[in-house]
């Protein structure tokens, strides 16, 4: 038996690279909805407004790409 080595390191690396793209979208997220907000917990505006809307747009683009990770991995879906 023998091991493609080529092909683990690519799944290494887009595994390791998804990863990534994920961190950096949950803390892009995490800082447009924290940062809509006073230190008081009054709104900003409409300011605050879009950048809600922009962290909240980023998170469902995450649930998309984890919902897609989760259909290519489970067989039962295809």
């Amino acid at each position: 038996m023998t091991i493609n080595w080529l092909a683990l390191a690519e799944v290494a690396g887009v595994t390791f690279g998804a990863t990534v793209v994920l961190v950096v979208l949950m803390a892009l997220a995490a800082r447009l909805l924290a940062g809509s907000y006073e230190d008081d917990g009054s709104s900003r505006g409409t300011a605050a407004v879009v950048e809600r809307s922009v962290g909240m747009a980023i998170l469902g683009v995450m649930v998309l790409i984890v919902l897609f990770g989760i259909y290519l991995l489970v067989p039962y879906f295809r």
